[in-house]
């Protein structure tokens, strides 16, 4: 087996980048009737799914299993695949139907945002910086942990939905300077639950945050300049989730405190007036996690730390020009349709600041 701290090195990423076509398929997806589930189903994909030590499925696009990793084995059986398989536009890969796509597509008119994600470190006289290994009590006097998770402190992307409906509901209607517009509860609530969670951001563990956990989540939009071409805002918010922060209790391994997050919201949006669209959505979350990092077993992880530890967001316009603004949120359609991601939940929400 391949160890995931020698397998993705920089030469085997660059190896992917140049020769192949990365995707990553949940997969629940091979289980399911239609052509998506067939393909995977034919090239023995259901069987075999890439791990943190470094085990993936190259594929052909006739849907030939070519080997388990990227490498050049994998390349020379590619080339020994008759011409009918492997030369430029000889695979036709039809366009799915609706009824038969099985992962969901950006809402129709809406916008897709990008979520960027990374863990930081404040200095003794408070400036931020990208964090590192070094950052880390439970990993700095082990050199094979900082090998293994240096990855994971490398900064993460995601992507967030709105609707038509939602993102037109932050433009104002009559814009005077000065004006404010409260954020529609649902987005920040969303925002909230779904993706300012640095633990499920950055190591996949952890899940949505319940709806009950979320004591404050709001933010304002405020006209800043209006011309007959434009409109611009500014944001301003709050979100905290999870626990109170009591620093006595916020101790590392294994605290007695559980999971927190609490951040202001700054962003800029604009307007343009004659397309109709946002052309501008940049909002940055520059905050603090706190408590017990719990793993699958619950247990501290290696990036967990005491106190109060920074950790930034940052949220901008995806354009579509790339495969990857497709992407669903959480990366897995079913977080969209099985966790009520647009809809309100039932039960109380945030408390009324």
């Amino acid at each position: 087996m391949t160890r995931g701290v020698t397998f993705w090195n920089d030469e085997t990423i660059e190896l992917i980048n140049t020769r192949f076509i990365a995707a990553a398929v949940p997969t629940w997806t091979c289980r399911v009737p239609g052509p998506e589930g067939e393909f995977l189903r034919g090239a023995g994909i259901d069987k075999h799914w890439v791990t943190s030590s470094g085990y993936m499925s190259c594929v052909s696009a006739s849907g030939r299993l070519l080997g388990r990793q990227p490498c050049a084995e994998v390349l020379e059986a590619f080339a020994e695949l008759p011409e009918s398989e492997r030369a430029p536009g000889a695979i036709q890969v039809p366009e799915l139907k609706p009824e038969e796509a099985v992962i969901p597509r950006p809402p129709a008119g809406g916008l897709v945002l990008r979520v960027h994600a990374r863990f930081l470190h404040r200095e003794p006289g408070g400036e931020l910086r990208r964090a590192t290994t070094a950052d880390f009590p439970l990993m700095r006097d082990e050199p094979r942990i900082q090998e293994s998770w240096q990855l994971f402190l490398q900064p993460n992307t995601e992507f967030m939905w709105l609707t038509r409906e939602e993102w037109q509901s932050l433009v104002p209607s009559q814009p005077v300077k000065g004006n404010q517009l409260n954020v529609d509860a649902r987005i920040v609530e969303r925002m909230a639950r779904f993706h300012l969670t640095p633990q499920r951001a950055t190591t996949s563990e952890g899940g949505i945050v319940d709806r009950r956990s979320v004591k404050t989540a709001r933010a304002v939009l405020i006209v800043d300049d209006v011309s007959p071409s434009r409109i611009r805002l500014e944001l301003a918010g709050h979100v905290h989730w999870g626990s109170e922060f009591d620093e006595s209790q916020a101790t590392s391994p294994n605290g007695p405190l559980a999971q927190g997050f609490e951040t202001p919201l700054f962003g800029r949006l604009e307007y343009d007036r004659t397309k109709k669209m946002l052309t501008r959505f940049d909002i940055v979350a520059p905050g603090d996690v706190w408590g017990r990092w719990g793993d699958a077993n619950g247990k501290s992880m290696y990036v967990e730390r005491p106190g109060r530890a920074p950790f930034g967001f940052a949220l901008e316009l995806a354009w579509g020009d790339s495969p990857t603004d497709r992407i669903p949120p959480g990366g897995n359609g079913r977080y969209v349709e099985n966790t009520g991601y647009f809809a309100a939940q039932e039960g109380p929400g945030p408390r009324k600041p």
